[in-house]
């Protein structure tokens, strides 16, 4: 796991919009007019995204809800968050 993750991040507010739409969260990247559709887990962590998170904040926020290892709630968070950063949708804090 790289360094990185440790560091806090978020949504680059300015870039997005994330909204519920008929039970589903679906967030618009501003820049290129695409949607991207989150399910249950997604949704939980774009809505923690709004705010600066850590990965090990975002995965302990999916062992409360879930009740699964942290180690499998970190490798969820990783590959939301790597789809997340490869789209230039998030930030780092500060």
């Amino acid at each position: 796991m790289r360094s990185s993750w440790r560091l806090a991040m978020k949504l680059r507010a300015n870039e997005v919009s994330v909204r519920e739409i008929d039970g589903e969260m679906v967030l618009l990247d501003l820049r290129t007019s695409k949607y991207l559709s989150a399910n249950r887990v997604g949704t939980i962590l774009l809505q923690l995204l709004a705010e600066e998170r850590s990965a090990d904040e975002l995965a302990d926020a999916l062992v409360a809800e879930f009740d699964v290892p942290h180690e499998t709630a970190l490798a969820d968070v990783t590959m939301f968050v790597d789809e997340l950063r490869t789209r230039g949708l998030l930030e780092p804090a500060g």
